[in-house]
């Protein structure tokens, strides 16, 4: 388990090459709604790589930023909470909607809110909360997550029901808030292992230039 908690993100990296090639094998076969929500899973792995690899100080700056944490190696977000939040959640949730396409679209609907979501964070909270021009996050959220969100809304939105949108809308919810902002806060430990300096350091050095 240690292990993966300080690398699930490049085990996710790795996934992702090999889904981006079984997806352009398999793409004929594929429905629209099924490839975008296999596309929308590559996006997401490609989001944890950019947060936590590289450059990877995603978890430094949601402790200094949004939590305003004294402990930023490792409290309120933590290896532990990263790994739930982001495989537990993420990959989990991604990949059911993937796998389930047009027999579950309020599941789609709900991993699309959870896209939207870093869109909010990593495009508005971020950059005026912590005045900073880029966060690790923002350029696959521009640039993957927001193309994804709009594709899925023309092709999906008409194909879902009521119940669809009602479910989705309600599960979205509960994934942004309980999935991510819950989690960090239950699984908070001030003892828990600290995050690598590389993970955390840049994020200190940029609230020390913004605070002189």
């Amino acid at each position: 388990m240690g292990w993966m908690e300080r690398h699930w993100f490049d085990v996710g990296g790795v996934a992702g090459i090999v889904l981006l090639a079984w997806g352009l094998i398999s793409r004929p076969s594929m429905t629209a709604v099924a490839l975008i929500l296999w596309v929308s899973l590559l996006t997401l792995l490609a989001h944890q790589v950019e947060e936590w690899r590289w450059p990877g100080w995603f978890p430094g700056m949601l402790n200094v930023v949004l939590f305003r944490s004294s402990d930023p190696y490792r409290f309120p977000l933590n290896i532990r909470s990263g790994l739930a939040v982001n495989v537990g959640v993420g990959w989990l949730g991604y990949l059911l909607a993937a796998l389930l396409a047009e027999r579950a679209l309020w599941l789609a609907l709900a991993t699309i809110l959870v896209s939207v979501g870093n869109c909010v964070l990593h495009l508005i909270v971020i950059p005026i909360r912590g005045r900073m021009p880029y966060n690790p996050g923002m350029a696959t959220s521009l640039l993957l997550f927001l193309p994804v969100v709009i594709w899925f809304v023309i092709v999906a939105w008409p194909m879902m029901s009521a119940v669809d949108l009602i479910i989705g809308l309600a599960l979205g919810l509960v994934l942004n808030v309980g999935g991510v902002v819950g989690l960090i806060r239950v699984m908070a430990n001030p003892d828990a292992p600290p995050f690598e300096p590389r993970q955390v350091l840049p994020a200190l050095r940029y609230a020390r230039t913004e605070s002189g």
